[in-house]
């Protein structure tokens, strides 16, 4: 099997391991983190191995590092503070 095989797996696997975490019912802060983290090790894994960003140039390469992490932020943001983005973003 090679890298992109194993990649590929190493994706099906979290991409379960998140429909697992879904499934438990529970929210607070652990899941929060453990899908900003799942977010942020699949992210890399596609950004290294299917883009080919390691021979990227590094302004590249650093954009896509920055959006993956900007989303898994968002994660945290809409967790802590999802009823003020509510009224931030709704429109009357």
């Amino acid at each position: 099997m090679g890298t992109a095989e194993k990649t590929w797996v190493g994706l099906v696997g979290l991409t379960l391991f998140g429909a697992l975490l879904a499934e438990t019912g529970h929210a607070g802060w652990p899941l929060a983190l453990a899908v900003m983290a799942t977010i942020l090790v699949k992210a890399g894994l596609v950004i290294d191995r299917y883009m080919e960003m390691p021979t990227a140039p590094a302004s590249f390469r650093w954009a896509l590092y920055a959006f993956a992490g900007l989303l898994s932020l968002m994660v945290l943001l809409t967790h802590g503070f999802g009823e003020a983005l509510k009224r931030l973003t709704t429109i009357y």
